[in-house]
């Protein structure tokens, strides 16, 4: 069994996935873990949509690419081909919370870490999608996965069976200590 260390420095982001769907069960403890983190003042105000439907994510890849256009922004990916902001993932989970919740952001980060940890313990990939904020931009996006007006997406992740396995990347660390 792999330590909580060894599952943090294994952990990478997974831009290529599997065409194999995650059991139901999976999904729920991905979900479990989630709940776990803490919030701001244990407030618990997160709340996610959970996407597995195919179709709906292509719908809301092409939705945050046009809104990435709107702003004027590159998209990334070869010339004259729409990137998918999904990478084929079966699992796309949104954390959103209440506009107002000044600790969203942060809130939402801890349950992000805590998908991207279990996934990681569990030989799943996973990747935060921050891209997925600019779903926001098309009200009928938000209604497809019931975001209302009140709420706002705080961050995104994706889950699934990697069919990539990327070398691990250099991390750094700046630390100035004072004793």
């Amino acid at each position: 069994m792999k330590t909580l260390m060894e599952i943090i420095k294994s952990r990478k982001s997974i831009r290529a996935y599997q065409d194999k769907p995650l059991p139901k069960q999976v999904v729920k403890d991905i979900l479990e873990a989630a709940k776990y983190a803490p919030t701001a003042r244990n407030m618990q105000e997160l709340a996610y949509r959970v996407v597995t439907n195919k179709d709906l994510m292509d719908k809301l890849s092409k939705g945050i690419a046009e809104a990435l256009q709107k702003e004027g922004l590159p998209l990334k990916g070869p010339p004259g081909v729409r990137p998918s902001f999904f990478y084929g993932a079966p699992l796309l989970i949104l954390v959103i919370a209440p506009k107002d919740n000044n600790w969203a952001a942060t809130d939402a980060a801890l349950a992000v870490q805590n998908i991207l940890l279990y996934a990681t313990s569990i030989d799943l990939g996973a990747c935060f999608i921050g891209m997925a904020r600019f779903i926001e931009k098309d009200k009928e996006l938000c209604k497809l996965v019931n975001i209302p007006d009140s709420r706002t997406i705080a961050a995104a992740v994706i889950c699934g069976y990697p069919a990539e396995n990327p070398e691990p990347r250099e991390k750094k660390q700046t630390a100035e200590f004072f004793e």
